[in-house]
Formats: C-alpha cells, structure tokens, sequence
C-alpha cells in the first residue's frame, strides 16, 4: 500500500488521481496541491472488499485524520472532512466545545455533534500528555479507571501534571494511588 508519493494530480470528472507514467491512484483530495508530495492514508472499506485513499498535504494532517477516526461515531469522510477545516478554528471549536461548529459539516447531526466533540476534546489534549512524558493511551487510562470512580476528570488530570515521577505502566498502580490521596 501506498502512504506517501511524489506525484502529479488530474482530475477527470467527478473522480481525483494521483499519477506517474504508469500508475493512477484514485484518491479523496481536497487540496489545491496539482504536483508535488502527497501523503496518503489506505483506508480498507470491508464491506466493499476495496482501499480508498485519503491524500493530504501534509504529514500533521494525516497524523490529525488517523486521530480523528478513533473517535466512535466518525467514519473515514467525516474524518477527512474534519481535517480540512482551518487547524485553528477546530482547535478554537474543540476548546470551546463549539458543537454548531461540528454541525456546519456535512452529516454530523446536533446530537452526533456533542458526542464527536467530547471525546475529540478528550483525544487532542496532547499538550497536557506531552508536557507530562507519557504516553496518550497511558495517560486515558489512568483518567478512565478514575472517573469509573466518579473522581473529576479536570482534578485528575491537574493532579497528574504536578506529579514529579515519570508514569509508566509499571508504576500506574502506584500513580492512581497517589492521584486518589491529593484529589
């Protein structure tokens, strides 16, 4: 499978490809990019038995577009129609929990709105994890093992900034203790 070429693109059509002398990638474009480098995500449709792939522009967005698909109720064009939005305004909507925002594309409903944009908010607070030195499906678990405990998730995750120790999965019993002690 193809996830980066250096390519021209053509339109013919309704349909975008990405092409060299020999071969022609169908793709899901929205760019204004006509030749240069394409970053592509191979997206296996099981129902139709086929790959459809996802072009972008650059390496963050497709990085963006995989994290976005993780969330349950979006599928692979909702995602790619996610990604194209403006990366300040998302990140604007995402802070402000801006569902109207969500609402304005195409097939996301107020109701599927709110939803998506929760746990977007709760997939893309990578500054928090990052500052911390953990990893993000460490640090979600940490945070869901103590909200099944109704503990605020705003306390948890300002208790595990101020930790001092690195948190690793050896060590996450011995954090989820000291976490519970200074909430």
């Amino acid at each position: 499978m193809f996830h980066y070429v250096n390519w021209e693109l053509k339109r013919e059509q309704n349909n975008t490809f990405i092409v060299n002398w020999f071969i022609w990638i169908q793709v899901l474009y929205f760019g204004k990019k006509e030749k240069w480098e394409f970053f592509l995500y191979p997206h296996l449709d099981d129902n139709k038995k086929t790959i459809n792939y996802f072009a972008f522009d650059t390496s963050l967005q497709k990085d963006t577009f995989e994290e976005v698909l993780k969330v349950n109720w979006v599928w692979p064009k909702t995602a790619f129609q996610i990604v194209q939005l403006p990366k300040d305004k998302l990140d604007l909507a995402i802070k402000t929990l801006d569902a109207k925002f969500f609402q304005s594309i195409p097939g996301i409903w107020p109701k599927s709105a709110k939803k998506i944009l929760l746990e977007l908010k709760w997939n893309f607070e990578f500054d928090d994890i990052q500052k911390m030195d953990i990893d993000q499906k460490l640090y979600k678990n940490i945070i869901s093992s103590l909200r099944w405990f109704w503990y605020d998730t705003s306390s948890i995750k300002s208790t595990l900034q101020k930790y001092d120790w690195k948190i690793t999965k050896e060590n996450m019993s011995e954090v989820i203790k000291r976490v519970i002690s200074q909430i």
